[in-house]
């Protein structure tokens, strides 16, 4: 018997898209309309265009994938430290305008100095965090109408957007974050919360922390969201072989890198998978492995599995409360379609059926 107070009724899949050009994908906004026309037709909902110093604009990008798709949606990263809020108000209403109201807004906060000084002077966690509570603050404020705020970061007067949000179909601002603050900014003002995987009894207790904060701010239960990558094959066999090769493969000089992308790393999260590099064992819990760690800084846990195991470990993490799952992985130019068809469509169908036996 599923916990109706814990599980959500629907589920979403999102296909993160690459952020960093490789030999297969010199050309990233061809490469994003490539891969978002496979995940619209392998059962994925939504694809992530994220914001990163080796990608392109995300909302010209989302512009360009959603001219060219029919409809899959858009969550677009947006970084406060680098937007304000009411020209990501315009941007995203004039997208929508565009696409047919498709796009939703991902909100970051930044974690590395590194990545934070390309764009001025960074600025301690807390600030940044602040910071992004009057951005969104102010995001929600603007689609009610004109709007005067007066804050520590920002400030307007008799502000009003055009074009004008469509109501019947409003965007979505999701909040991702692992401190205390990115909890408290996503139940005060957030339509959804992100996490990056981890471990499922962390998991748990982080979502039962933000719907606690919702409920102090008099709000409703916020969806979950989880950001993890998936390593899935036949057999278990097949998928741990292919996750060490996996490291096996990635250039020494990409761990360094990597590893020195964490140590400047003030986010929570990313402090977590820092500490799995020192770990003997990499794996944090039945079928979640943190070999990423040493490759990739930010998506460094994965389900590894066969496909049975990794729609069991994703049902496990639906009865804690996740309900939009953000997908990753980097294997090979397939895995759109193997997770698409062997997981994905396989997982929903499974959703379906225990809702409506309960």
């Amino acid at each position: 018997m599923i916990n109706k107070e814990v599980v959500p009724s629907k589920v979403e899949f999102c296909w993160g898209l690459p952020v960093i050009p490789t030999p297969q994908t010199k050309e990233l906004l061809e490469e994003y309309v490539n891969q978002a026309k496979r995940a619209e037709k392998n059962n994925f909902d939504s694809v992530l265009v994220s914001i990163a110093p080796t990608s392109v604009d995300p909302m010209i990008a989302a512009s360009m994938i959603g001219m060219n798709t029919e409809f899959v949606k858009i969550l677009v990263a947006q970084n406060t430290n680098q937007m304000l809020p009411t020209v990501t108000a315009k941007a995203l209403n004039t997208l929508n305008s565009l696409i047919g109201n498709r796009a939703d807004i991902n909100i970051v906060t930044g974690s590395a100095s590194l990545v934070l000084a390309r764009d001025g002077l960074p600025e301690p966690h807390h600030v940044r965090y602040a910071r992004t509570k009057e951005y969104i603050e102010l995001l929600q404020q603007l689609r009610r109408g004109v709007t005067s705020y007066k804050g520590e970061f920002y400030q307007v007067e008799n502000t009003d957007i055009y074009p004008k949000e469509d109501l019947s179909r409003s965007a979505r601002y999701f909040v991702a974050g692992s401190s205390e603050e990115a909890m408290r900014v996503a139940a005060e003002y957030g339509d959804a919360y992100i996490l990056y995987a981890t471990d499922r009894k962390s998991l748990r207790e982080h979502y039962q922390t933000v719907n606690n904060y919702v409920k102090q701010y008099g709000r409703e239960k916020i969806p979950g969201a989880i950001l993890v990558d998936i390593i899935a094959r036949e057999t278990s066999e097949e998928a741990y072989e292919e996750a060490y090769e996996l490291l096996e493969r990635t250039p020494a000089a990409l761990k360094r890198m990597t590893k020195l992308f964490l140590d400047n790393a003030d986010s929570v999260g990313l402090r977590r998978y820092k500490d799995l590099i020192t770990k003997d064992s990499m794996w944090i819990d039945d079928h979640l492995w943190g070999g990423l760690s040493l490759v990739n800084p930010s998506n460094s846990i994965s389900i590894v599995g066969s496909y049975e195991e990794v729609i069991s470990t994703l049902t496990d993490f639906w009865e804690i409360g996740a309900n939009y799952f953000l997908i990753t992985s980097q294997i090979s130019e397939h895995e759109i379609e193997r997770i698409g068809q062997n997981v994905v469509q396989p997982f929903k169908k499974k959703i379906e059926k225990l809702i409506q036996v309960n």
